[in-house]
């Protein structure tokens, strides 16, 4: 027999594993502890643990066999189909791990992974591979990333031959797994045993574990366990991103007391029983392992613990919108505990998010798990993504800042059709909202106002201003900050559909937008409703990205971009930007002057 081994690596510095030093003791533990949680019967005196030793690597099996059960296909099935077959089904499955000098590998058989999920080095596979990366000589079949800014939170891609890695890498990408074809010189340098010929490369596939696109035998595993360690002995490149992801405990601890104490800091706000802007937290919300799942069910179910462990006793909302999930979740927290945050925090991570199209489950994890934000600790900018915390290389942010910086500069709008300084209202000691702001344009001449304006879930714009045959769809947002990743989203999303809009030549859409101005009783410059679809048919677009500064002072941004310190604005806008005027229309920005 001969398999493609898909090989993990289990992190001995894990807190429930690091005090351990024998290699028996850390496998009991894993395999305690997952039997434990998973309440199924294991004899903790004598668990199944077959070892073998070859040359300087030890071994060490523990298997174990599934009930025999009927496939699900007996009740899909009508009975004379089923005549005379079988379907019940049993199935061996295993955990082989694998002891070298100075790491624990771990291969899966059938469904065991469970036993090991928790206790793998979620990065193994992409550190691995940033050890013999070749920026200019491999080439990515297919990579699936994590998006930190633009409109796509995960990206699946596919490439044509011959798509570089050094093309791959971008601000703002944290890649999940790739599909790589090695360098030659890398292939027959690390892998010639398991090639066909010398001119061959290598594939391989990466992310938390690794694996070469080869069947081998149990000795040709053997070679490459030998291979894989001596790899893990290089010195990183650090080249497949610009996060370092930050596995420092006491760190770790200050960060997941930061993110428990930006939630509860936020349920006042989210209650409407206090509207100070401290209050407020900003994040997107994902499954951290299934990105399109998550966006593509049709409901999700919100289920707590309880006593039972049964999800019938802790099912307690049902909910058809995937940005109702946060605030259901929290009312019910408060609602079971008021204000003791000890309690609320304890309740939250009890609490998991099922996923389900029908009634097949597509997804679940726990709440606590689908949090993807930017924090500032200990004066850095620190990124939590995917239940993982990161922080941006100091190259990249540099880097970051040039680049924002001559974006801004060298996308400046000139004419002055941003006219009006965002008012200071000193009755309430505090600056306007963009909904005022964007009102101060309504019935002015060449002017027509879209803010909430909604139409097939899109906001067009905030402004709109015609002038000549050019017309500018501004979107407006107060402070370069992280909020202008929700900006530089509504842009990317407005600029996808009116593409479609105008290509198609879809009078019955801009009707819509017309008759959505009617019902807000807001000015159509004077156009019917013929009129305004040839407004959008006849003329070019051109969108405006258009913030003012939420600091003390009212800065240029461009001048003074260490003080304007997001880094998920910066990101957010090097983004947009590039995909604006890669697939879409121009990009023109301008600051708000303040009053």
């Amino acid at each position: 027999m001969t398999i493609v081994p898909n090989i993990f690596k289990i992190d001995k510095l894990h807190k429930d594993l690091h005090e351990l030093k024998d290699t028996i003791e850390i496998i009991k533990n894993i395999i305690f502890r997952s039997y434990s949680k998973k309440k199924r019967e294991i004899d903790h005196q004598n668990p199944r643990l077959n070892n073998f030793r070859k040359d300087n690597i030890n071994y060490y099996l523990h298997t174990y066999t599934t009930k025999e059960k009927d496939s699900d296909w007996s009740t899909f099935l009508p009975e004379e189909l089923k005549e005379n077959e079988k379907f019940s089904q049993t199935s061996v499955n295993l955990i082989l791990f694998i002891e070298s000098e100075h790491e624990l590998f771990a291969i899966v058989g059938g469904s065991a992974y469970w036993i090991i999920a928790n206790f793998i080095d979620h990065l193994f596979g992409l550190l691995t591979y940033d050890r013999i990366i070749s920026l200019e000589n491999d080439f990515a079949t297919s990579t699936k990333s994590r998006g930190l800014t633009g409109q796509r939170v995960g990206m699946s891609e596919q490439y044509r031959d011959e798509y570089r890695m050094i093309n791959y890498l971008q601000f703002g990408k944290v890649p999940k797994e790739l599909h790589i074809k090695l360098a030659n010189e890398t292939s027959v340098l690390h892998f010639s045993k398991f090639l066909s010929k010398p001119a061959e490369n290598m594939q391989i596939a990466v992310g938390r574990a690794f694996k070469i696109n080869k069947e081998v035998d149990f000795n040709k595993l053997h070679v490459l366990i030998n291979e894989l360690s001596t790899i893990m002995t290089m010195v990183p490149k650090d080249f497949l991103s610009s996060y370092i992801q930050i596995r420092e405990w006491k760190y770790l601890e200050e960060l997941r007391a930061l993110l428990m104490r930006k939630i509860y800091d936020n349920i006042p706000y989210l209650l409407r029983t206090d509207f100070d802007p401290r209050g407020i937290f900003e994040f997107d919300f994902c499954n951290p392992n299934k990105i399109e799942a998550f966006y593509e069910a049709e409901h999700y179910e919100l289920v707590e613990r309880t006593e039972s462990g049964k999800k019938k006793d802790g099912l307690f909302k049902t909910v058809l919108n995937k940005d109702e999930i946060y605030p259901e979740v929290i009312k019910r927290a408060y609602h079971l505990h008021s204000n003791n945050q000890r309690n609320i925090m304890f309740y939250l991570y009890g609490v998991h998010i099922q996923c389900y199209i029908g009634r097949k489950q597509t997804a679940t994890s726990g709440f606590m798990f689908h949090f993807n934000a930017e924090f500032s600790l200990r004066n850095e900018s620190v990124f939590l993504v995917d239940g993982k915390w990161y922080k941006l290389k100091n190259s990249f942010i540099d880097s970051l800042i040039d680049q924002t910086e001559r974006i801004l500069r060298n996308s400046k709008l000139m004419n002055s059709i941003v006219y009006e300084p965002w008012a200071y209202n000193a009755v309430n000691s505090k600056y306007g909202d963009e909904g005022d702001y964007n009102l101060l344009y309504d019935g002015v001449k060449n002017y027509i106002v879209f803010d909430k304006v909604i139409v097939e879930g899109v906001e067009l714009c905030d402004i709109l201003h015609i002038s000549g045959k050019e017309i500018y769809l501004i979107h407006v947002k107060q402070g370069f900050s992280a909020k202008v990743r929700e900006l530089t989203n509504q842009i990317l999303i407005s600029a996808r559909r009116l593409q479609e809009a105008i290509k198609s030549k879809q009078k019955e859409y801009f009707d819509k937008l017309y008759h959505g101005l009617l019902l807000r009783n807001r000015s159509t410059n004077g156009l019917t409703i013929d009129e305004f679809y040839n407004i959008f048919i006849m003329n070019k677009p051109i969108y405006v990205f258009a913030t003012a500064s939420q600091l003390t002072d009212d800065l240029i941004i461009e001048d003074n971009m260490r003080k304007y310190d997001s880094n998920i604005a910066r990101f957010s806008l090097t983004t947009c930007y590039g995909e604006m005027q890669t697939n879409f229309y121009e990009l023109k920005t301008v600051q708000i002057t303040r009053g």
